[in-house]
């Protein structure tokens, strides 16, 4: 199984790569970048802590649905698993048991 690493443009949201990805990401783990999740910090619209994850809430506008997703609070080095996306253009929903592809991203620095 590849592990390489999608480096996303600092001008582009992680998100977006992901629904570019397509139905890829369906079942997969993804992991974000210390550099992504503070990235998508900076962009949502609310943030919400609880134990163990932190959920991260965007409004829907004309050129993108409502999105919510839930990143570990958890470190492994500097990299956080998504735990669940619920947005309509990313196939992504929540962790596989076994995924078939294991998805990397990093902000370009």
């Amino acid at each position: 199984m590849e592990k390489e690493v999608t480096i996303v443009p600092t001008d582009k949201c992680p998100l977006d790569v992901l629904a570019e990805l397509g139905e890829r990401t369906k079942n997969a783990w993804v992991y974000l970048h210390e550099n992504a999740v503070k990235k998508l910090e900076g962009t949502c619209n609310r943030q919400e802590e609880f134990s163990g994850f932190i959920s991260l809430i965007w409004k829907a506008t004309k050129k993108f649905p409502m999105t919510n997703i839930h990143i570990c609070t958890e470190k492994i080095g500097c990299w956080q698993y998504v735990q669940y996306i619920s947005a309509d253009d990313i196939a992504f929903n929540c962790m596989v048991e076994d995924p078939e592809e294991i998805f990397f991203l990093k902000m370009d620095e």
